[in-house]
């Protein structure tokens, strides 16, 4: 396990996070995460993470579906860097929190090539499986 660092682009809002990259990544074919261009990483234990600096400049993106999901995007409201999503969801053993790989200031590049990449196919609420096509996220 690696205690990882990270950031937002203005250098706002800082935080800290413990994960071993060799153990898989994700990306969704979902509305959202094609937008986003969402590329995560879930931690393995959700209190290795600490916010550092910065909670005056978070904000969070609105879900804009109706759909009963605790689910929370975190982003720098000063430059707009996506940083983090955490909530409560069942279907994947209760409390999360994923961090945007692009947040991680000292993963090195060797590290992010390397690291498993998952495609959910979110897009058809099936997260589990692979998404059927993967060369646009």
């Amino acid at each position: 396990m690696t205690r990882y660092h990270g950031s937002c682009f203005c250098g706002a809002v800082r935080f800290e996070a413990e994960c071993d990259l060799s153990q898989g990544t994700s990306r969704c074919n979902c509305r959202f995460c094609r937008k986003m261009r969402y590329w995560e990483i879930r931690l393995p234990d959700p209190a290795s993470f600490r916010l550092v600096a910065g909670r005056d400049h978070l904000a969070e993106t609105p879900r804009s579906q109706d759909d009963g999901l605790d689910m929370h995007h975190w982003f720098c409201a000063t430059c707009g860097t996506r940083l983090w999503t955490e909530g409560n969801l069942s279907e994947i053993g209760g409390h999360f929190v994923m961090v945007c790989i692009n947040a991680l200031d000292d993963a090195s590049e060797a590290e992010l090539i390397a690291a498993p990449v998952h495609h959910a196919d979110g897009a058809r609420d099936a997260w589990a499986d692979p998404a059927p096509e993967t060369r646009h996220l």
